[in-house]
């Protein structure tokens, strides 16, 4: 009989990271449970139908939360919704009214029914506990809670927890999830913040982002360019939380000054935004466009189209790349994945968690040290080969991790 399973905060393929958190927690879970049944609660239904039955995609319980209110409806939008989970807490500890009666929104009322149709609920959001995007993490603990105190086999799969240091914060994720079947950060930082909590440590685990399971599809990086002869460099820059790392950078800045120091002759850039909107141009998109602006007096220069990447085509256009530049965790992954060298600019604690799990760290460049940019790609195309056997031997390294945890999901459903 197959499992099951709901993945409870998939966010948005749009994303090409939260697609290769979606598509590879699948393809772990499969490898753990057999044959599985999947719904997805996702913020982007019409994009994800592309690849999944509609029928099994759900919106998440809170919609689309209070983007796009004015003052007053955010202030609305947070009574209403505060009175919805005051009012499930107070039944689930006293009468267990059917839930679906206590809902506000169809919205809720479906993931309510998701929740209760499905054996196991997953958490595959990537970096939802945490301080960085408090003002979202009651509610979503809220769903992880609610699936819980309904007898759900409840599984944080690996993904970054932390910074985690408002007293609050730390008090509403224990008591929320303490009885959580299995908890998993995707690096060391992430796996002592779970500790740190107070969880019980039989089921506290450190395992590797799931990205690392991408496999790499068929797309030709050339028919971007009309040069088919130079070498490619592919680069990323985002528009990340600043008030993680604690200041702001002007990225179009301090890496073009750096990129502008290479050979025009001996290669052409390819900047590769992550991060899209539907029938707009994203944030990440738009910066992008600057750097592609500033590169083009001296390279060719393309830019990827302003539409949905899912992760094989985008990892088969980065295994294509001399070498890689990225702002983003999930797309510095998928490059490494596929044995492409790559300088990670770390724009959230998250990214140094990631290059020291492959150790790779010394190409990880914190904010002071921009301008070593050009420094560290010269070792990188003088050290390629090498380099590339690292990545190869590091990522089949982490790769065993994944069996592991294979393992103890199995242990989890007997």
């Amino acid at each position: 009989m197959s499992k099951k399973i709901l993945l409870m905060d998939t966010l948005s393929t749009i994303h090409v990271g939260n697609g290769a958190l979606l598509e590879n927690t699948i393809k772990l879970s499969q490898e753990a449970f057999g044959k599985c049944e999947f719904d997805i609660i996702t913020m982007d239904k019409e994009t994800n139908s592309l690849k999944f039955d509609e029928k099994n995609l759900y919106d998440p319980m809170f919609g689309k939360f209070w983007f796009g209110l004015g003052k007053l409806g955010k202030i609305v939008w947070a009574l209403k919704n505060t009175l919805f989970m005051s009012l499930h807490v107070l039944n689930e500890n006293t009468f267990k009214i059917n839930s679906k009666k206590l809902t506000f929104t169809n919205e809720q009322k479906r993931a309510i029914e998701a929740i209760e149709k499905n054996d196991i609920c997953i958490s595959c959001g990537g970096e939802i506990i945490g301080d960085t995007f408090y003002q979202a993490l009651a509610f979503w603990i809220f769903t992880y809670w609610l699936a819980i105190k309904k007898g759900k086999k409840f599984i944080l799969f690996p993904q970054s927890v932390g910074p985690l240091k408002k007293w609050w914060t730390r008090k509403l994720v224990y008591y929320a999830l303490k009885n959580a079947h299995l908890f998993v950060g995707r690096d060391k930082p992430s796996y002592e913040t779970l500790l740190s909590l107070g969880f019980d440590k039989d089921k506290v685990m450190f395992v590797p982002d799931v990205a690392i399971q991408q496999e790499v599809g068929n797309a030709e990086i050339h028919s971007y360019f009309n040069d088919k002869t130079k070498k490619i460099i592919g680069i990323t820059i985002s528009n990340p939380p600043h008030s993680e790392m604690g200041q702001k950078v002007d990225l179009v800045q301090e890496v073009g000054s750096q990129i502008e120091k290479l050979d025009s002759n001996a290669y052409k850039i390819l900047i590769m935004p992550s991060n899209y909107k539907l029938r707009e141009i994203s944030a990440d998109y738009a910066l992008c466009l600057k750097l592609k602006e500033r590169l083009a007096d001296k390279f060719e220069v393309a830019i990827l189209e302003n539409r949905p990447y899912f992760p094989d085509e985008y990892t088969s256009l980065l295994a294509k790349l001399e070498f890689f530049i990225s702002t983003r965790m999930h797309v510095a992954i998928l490059a490494t994945t596929a044995f492409t060298p790559t300088i990670a600019i770390n724009t959230q604690h998250k990214i140094m968690g990631y290059m020291k799990n492959i150790n790779m760290e010394y190409f990880c460049v914190e904010y002071e040290n921009l301008n070593t940019i050009y420094d560290l790609s010269q070792e990188l195309v003088n050290t390629r080969g090498q380099i590339v056997e690292n990545l190869k031997a590091a990522n089949a390294k982490l790769k065993k991790e994944h069996e592991i945890f294979v393992s103890k999901l199995k242990e989890i459903v007997k």
